[in-house]
C-alpha cells in the first residue's frame, strides 16, 4: 500500500461531536438569538425577508423544504453579495432594489454589513468550545497513521482545530507554517515529498476554505498562524466563507484544490466525513476522480438511520454522477468511526485492488 491509496475529506459533521456547530445548527443557534437578543433585535425583520427571498427563488426552480440548500454559509454569501451594493458587477442591470429590503437594509446597505460581521463574530466564537477535551476522538487519526505507519493527507473543509491539537513534537501535523507569528509564513514547499520540503509528517493537513487561527498582514498579504484567535477581527477572517466563489487566486486556496483535485485522481478510496455534498467545486473534483477510475471507492461516513443507508447511497451517487456501487456508506458519526477497533484493517479491506496487482 502506498500513502496515496487513501484520502480524507471532512465536512462540518466530523466535527458536530466535539462541540462545533454543523452549519445547519449555525442557522438554529443565530434564530435563536435573533428571537431573544436584544442586541440582534434590529436584524430579525432582514433576517426574515432575505430567507424568505433564498427559499423564493429555490422554490423557482422547483426545490422546496428540504431541497433547499439554506445553510451558514447560504446566509452568509448572500450578505456578502448584497452588500456590494453598488461595487457589485450586476448592479448596472438592476433597475431598482425591492422598496422593502432597502428599508431594512439602511443607507449604503449599513445593516448588512453589520449583520453579516455579528455573524462572523459569533461564528468565531463557536469554533472554539469550551472544552477542547469533547474532540478527542480525533485521536483515531493518531492511531490510523500510527497503525499504517505511512502519512495520512486530510483535506478539511472546517474552519476549528481539532486536528491541530494532535500536533506534538512526535506526532506533526503539517499546515504549511513553521511556527506561529508573522516570523513564520505559509510556504507551499512544506507540503513538497522531498527536495525543498520537511521530513515527512504524521499528517498533511489542507484547510480548503481557510481556519480561524490564520491572519494575513495588511501590507506584505502573507499569511501566518497566531496562538490566541480573539485578536483576529471577525471581518478579517481569513476564511472562505460568504464568497461569490469558492475559489481563491491567493495562497493558500488555489494550491490546496489543487492538492485536492491531484491527490484524489491518485487515491483508490475516498474518505468522506460529515460532508454533504452541498459544495459544487469540490462535487466536481470527486465526479472527475470517480469518473476516471470506475475501480476507486468513495466512503461516506455521516451519521444516519441503517434504513437510510441505501437511499443515501443513491443520493450521493446522484449527485456526483457516478454509479451507485462506487459509493459505500457507513451509518455511523465520526466519533464511532474514528473509534473502530483496527481501523486500519477496515480501511485496508476497502482498497480496490490495483489493475496491475499481481493477484
Amino acid at each position: 500500500m502506498s500513502y496515496r491509496d487513501i484520502i480524507f475529506l471532512l465536512g462540518a459533521g466530523a466535527s458536530a461531536e466535539a462541540g462545533i456547530p454543523t452549519s445547519k445548527e449555525m442557522i438554529q443557534k443565530i434564530e435563536t438569538l435573533l428571537g431573544e437578543d436584544e442586541r440582534w433585535d434590529e436584524y430579525e425583520k432582514l433576517y426574515n425577508h432575505i430567507k424568505s427571498a433564498i427559499y423564493y427563488a429555490a422554490g423557482l426552480k422547483g426545490s422546496f423544504y428540504d431541497e433547499v440548500q439554506y445553510n451558514i454559509e447560504t446566509l452568509v454569501n448572500t450578505l456578502y453579495e448584497l452588500e456590494q451594493n453598488e461595487d457589485h458587477p450586476l448592479y448596472p442591470f438592476i433597475t431598482s432594489w425591492n422598496p422593502r429590503f432597502v428599508e431594512l437594509a439602511r443607507q449604503d446597505f449599513k445593516n448588512i454589513r453589520k449583520f453579516r460581521d455579528l455573524i462572523l463574530d459569533k461564528l468565531k466564537q463557536w469554533m472554539s468550545p469550551d472544552d477542547a477535551s469533547k474532540g478527542d476522538y480525533y485521536q483515531g487519526f493518531k492511531r490510523l497513521q500510527q497503525a499504517l505507519n505511512l502519512p495520512l493527507r486530510v483535506f478539511s473543509l472546517n474552519y476549528d482545530l481539532c486536528l491541530e491539537r494532535l500536533h506534538s513534537e512526535e506526532f506533526r501535523v503539517e499546515t504549511g507554517f513553521g511556527g506561529f507569528g508573522s516570523k513564520f509564513v505559509w510556504d507551499w514547499q512544506r507540503f513538497e515529498e522531498g527536495g525543498s520540503g520537511p521530513e515527512p509528517p504524521e499528517i498533511y493537513l489542507y484547510k480548503l476554505h481557510g481556519s480561524i487561527d490564520w491572519k494575513r498582514d495588511p501590507i506584505t498579504k502573507q499569511l501566518y498562524r497566531v496562538e490566541q484567535t480573539a485578536g483576529i477581527d471577525a471581518k478579517s477572517m481569513e476564511l472562505i466563507f460568504g464568497r461569490s466563489f469558492k475559489l481563491e487566486t491567493g495562497d493558500p486556496y488555489l494550491f490546496y484544490l489543487y492538492a485536492f483535485r491531484q491527490a484524489s485522481l491518485d487515491a483508490r478510496l475516498l474518505i468522506a466525513v460529515g460532508y454533504a455534498f452541498g459544495d459544487s467545486h469540490i462535487n466536481n473534483i470527486l465526479a472527475q476522480s470517480l469518473h476516471k477510475d470506475e475501480a476507486q471507492r468513495l466512503l461516506v461516513v455521516e451519521k444516519c438511520d441503517k434504513a437510510e443507508t441505501d437511499g443515501r447511497q443513491t443520493k450521493v451517487a446522484k449527485a456526483l454522477d457516478i454509479r451507485k456501487e462506487q459509493v459505500v456508506v457507513k451509518f455511523e458519526g465520526a466519533k464511532a468511526f474514528l473509534e473502530t477497533d483496527r481501523l486500519d484493517k477496515e480501511l485496508l479491506g476497502m482498497i480496490p485492488k490495483s489493475p496491475d496487482a499481481p493477484f
